[in-house]
């Protein structure tokens, strides 16, 4: 072999091996709202940690830092109220009894069993302390977080206020929705209007819901946000004993699938897994494989079914479990990791990599009498076209009356496409009669007011069921 063949080669593999190296090295990373130091209970910082070891890679806010909030809707700086400790009260607490009323406040949200008289002192610390600063972006602390991939945002609320925020990753700004509800929390002692679980789903808009389960709030993320409670979760009927509404079931995180579906993970292990468009909240069982005193504070989605939960009490580790078998396993191998009130990154459950998607795309499709082929069929489709199952409905937002609803390699047969508002209430109803791999039909919107609504398109023979949000302009 001639040596400039012998270098090239060299020089091939030696790129190849560090590549592959590289690779490895990426850490499974994700957000964490987590306190100072490890086993900390003041939930007022944001760190990127390596769930795999534990350990810091970024400090995204640090409590200490003097940040000037600004309004979400105005981008001006939200003015700082005060709101000093009335004279005629007063509250003595030692450093030391300060760290102990944080730990109890988080004993509190979770549900603990506590005295008359330990709740009320509690709860008048916390109302001071409430007056003093609210307006600091995580002076109450906070447990739930989501991370928005598209505008690189992290939204949360506050403990005990019900008000939407987020940080601006790119600049660092942080904004908050001022005057705008976000729930119903009143303070401190309304432990089941808390929101402590929060995600951004497939279709691109944000879900919170609070501890008892009767305020599903949704937020969107585009140039004109809008906060709507979507108002209570409903039981399936093969939950028996076991609600949503629970009060054994407080605390926790939420996570989304490619499907439109969020999953609720309990602070005490449950599984359930939620339709966005019914509300209806099905029991998949509790994780098992967790060590005892290993509360599911956070969870993120590692890739597929893969979930990663962490405690806000334990530094031992970070787990994963699997959504088809709940059964978990530890993934840091070594040392203590950050507790953390809550988890955040942007995958989302049984998400297919685009390698699969291409291999999954028909050649020719026929809409008619007219051929189309795939990337034809994209090229008229714009930007906000939503695809959940094969099924896409475009344009949005819908501005002429009528809507395409694309269907690509589903079962042959009939199909219905409904029309509906955001509470799930049908409007209008049309019959597909699908025969071909790729068909395209036109669905006619009666005149309705704008706004947001829901194309939903069922087969009961074939058991398909896909939801997309549509506006309607």
């Amino acid at each position: 072999m001639k040596p400039a063949t012998l270098l090239l080669l060299a020089t091939t593999l030696s790129i190849i091996t560090a590549n592959a190296q590289k690779k490895e090295k990426q850490p499974a990373k994700g957000y964490a709202i987590t306190a100072v130091e490890k086993g900390g209970r003041a939930w007022k910082e944001v760190k990127m940690v390596d769930v795999t070891t534990g350990q810091e890679i970024q400090s995204v806010y640090q409590s200490i830092n003097e940040i000037q909030p600004l309004n979400a809707r105005t981008k001006k700086p939200v003015v700082i109220k005060e709101n000093p400790m009335p004279a005629t009260q007063t509250v003595s607490v030692a450093p030391v009894e300060h760290r102990k009323v944080i730990n109890l406040d988080d004993e509190l949200n979770k549900g603990t069993a506590l005295g008359t008289t330990t709740r009320q002192t509690i709860r008048r610390v916390m109302v001071v302390r409430h007056k003093e600063s609210r307006q600091k972006p995580f002076a109450t602390n906070s447990a739930a977080m989501a991370y928005d991939k598209k505008h690189d945002r992290l939204y949360y609320t506050p403990m005990n206020i019900n008000e939407l925020r987020y940080i601006d990753l790119k600049s660092g700004n942080i904004y908050y929705f001022e005057n705008e509800a976000f729930g119903t929390v009143n303070g401190y002692g309304d432990v089941a209007n808390q929101v402590t679980r929060m995600t951004i789903a497939s279709d691109g808009d944000g879900y919170a819901l609070s501890n008892d389960g009767n305020h599903l709030i949704r937020f969107t993320t585009g140039k004109k946000p809008v906060i709507t409670d979507l108002g209570a979760l409903t039981d399936d009927a093969a939950n028996a004993k076991l609600s949503i509404h629970s009060p054994g079931l407080y605390g926790g995180d939420m996570i989304a699938d490619a499907d439109e579906n969020l999953y609720l993970i309990t602070a005490n292990r449950n599984v359930f897994k939620i339709s966005i468009a019914t509300k209806a909240a099905t029991h998949l069982g509790a994780i098992k494989g967790l060590p005892r005193g290993f509360s599911t504070n956070g969870a993120m989605v590692e890739e597929g079914s893969k979930v990663v939960v962490a405690s806000s009490e334990s530094t031992e580790g970070y787990y994963r479990f699997d959504l088809n078998t709940l059964q978990a396993e530890k993934i840091s191998k070594e040392g203590t990791v950050f507790n953390a009130s809550d988890l955040a990154n942007g995958n989302l459950a049984f998400e297919k990599n685009k390698k699969d998607k291409k291999a999954e795309e028909p050649a020719v499709a026929t809409d008619g009498v007219k051929t189309i082929t795939p990337s034809e069929t994209a090229r008229t489709r714009k930007p906000e076209t939503s695809f959940e199952n094969s099924i896409a409905v475009y344009p949005n937002p819908a501005t002429n009356g009528t809507v395409k609803v694309s269907f690509s390699d589903l079962p042959a047969g009939k199909y219905q496409v409904q029309l509906l508002d955001l509470s799930g209430r049908l409007i209008s109803s049309q019959e597909v009669n699908l025969a071909n791999k790729l068909q395209i039909a036109d669905f006619n919107i009666p005149e309705v007011a704008k706004g947001n609504y829901l194309i939903k398109v069922v087969s009961g023979p074939n058991k398909v069921a896909v939801t997309s949000k549509v506006v309607v302009q």
